[in-house]
């Protein structure tokens, strides 16, 4: 057995003592999704990859009526009559979009009763009480990661608008005008490096900025550092403050997000310094965000 010369012996595993699991029962569960109608017309009905539309339904409708579960959707939800609120009392799962959600408050949770899931078609979860869900042992999921490619892009066309002053710059050229300016030799900086983080940085390394740089409590493997080519800055106020463009930011919202680029950080931003946020309002404080911008 010669060709087994060298070969290492990999000890059995030690047997695991028996788990046991448990789950609810969801045999006719009642589901709802609050979702968005589609444009006038036949349009979402025509192209059926528009999932999130009342006529597609997620396209799962058929699928839930042969597990026989019930399957409410609705766009209604403004007020105590609406489809969504007179429904909520006993629904077992909340299906909900990012763009047009169903705002689940605190007063609301303690209705539903049967609540055990909350699930974003998408990402996000602006409109749900966290701390709300947790008190009532409710799961809030989203689909992470979904739509991290889209937006590093719209991101980056943002940054791109407002250094190239796209809509100004029409105008100018209609009236013989042009003044416009680059994205080379600029500080571009990033308030987190999160899966869309990255993506943005790195979508703007062709555009041969004079650093990039970054902000987050977890900081980049080396190996990932060094590929984007990014610097990690251990102070958020000084980072804003040595950045001679577009501070702009990805965060999720949680207690330490809120209002996290307020009047205060905005004042230590350079004059000229653009601010190019993707996400939630409420990481902004609106005090802040109108009285430091218009200072700036």
């Amino acid at each position: 057995m010669s060709f087994l010369r060298g070969v290492r012996t990999i000890p059995a595993l030690a047997r695991l003592p028996a788990r046991s699991f448990s789950s609810s029962n969801m045999n006719n569960a009642k589901i709802m999704a609050k979702l968005y109608k589609g444009a006038e017309g036949a349009a979402a009905e025509e192209e059926t990859r528009l999932l999130g539309t009342v006529e597609n339904k997620l396209g799962m409708a058929n699928w839930l009526k042969d597990e026989g579960h019930e399957f409410i959707v609705t766009e209604d939800k403004a007020g105590p009559n609406s489809v969504f609120q007179k429904n909520i009392a006993d629904t077992d799962v909340l299906i909900t979009t990012p763009f047009h959600p169903a705002y689940l408050t605190a007063e609301l949770f303690a209705k539903a009763k049967n609540l055990k899931l909350c699930i974003t078609a998408g990402v996000g979860s602006d409109h749900i009480d966290l701390n709300a869900a947790n008190e009532h042992k409710v799961t809030v999921a989203e689909v992470t990661g979904s739509n991290v490619t889209s937006v590093a892009e719209h991101v980056v066309m943002s940054m791109l608008l407002l250094v190239r002053n796209f809509v100004p710059a029409h105008e100018q050229i209609e009236r013989g005008d042009w003044n416009v300016a680059s994205l080379a030799a600029r500080s571009t900086l990033r308030a987190r490096s999160s899966r869309i983080g990255q993506r943005v940085l790195k979508r703007l390394m062709p555009f041969d900025p004079k650093e990039l740089l970054y902000f987050d409590y977890n900081e980049l493997a080396p190996q990932a550092a060094e590929a984007l080519g990014v610097r990690r800055v251990a102070d958020l106020g000084d980072m804003v403050s040595n950045a001679t463009s577009s501070p702009l930011y990805n965060c999720p919202l949680h207690e330490k997000t809120k209002g996290l680029f307020n009047k205060e950080l905005i004042s230590r931003m350079r004059h000229g310094a653009w601010l190019v946020k993707h996400g939630t309002r409420r990481h902004l404080r609106r005090r802040g965000r109108g009285g430091g911008a218009r200072q700036r």
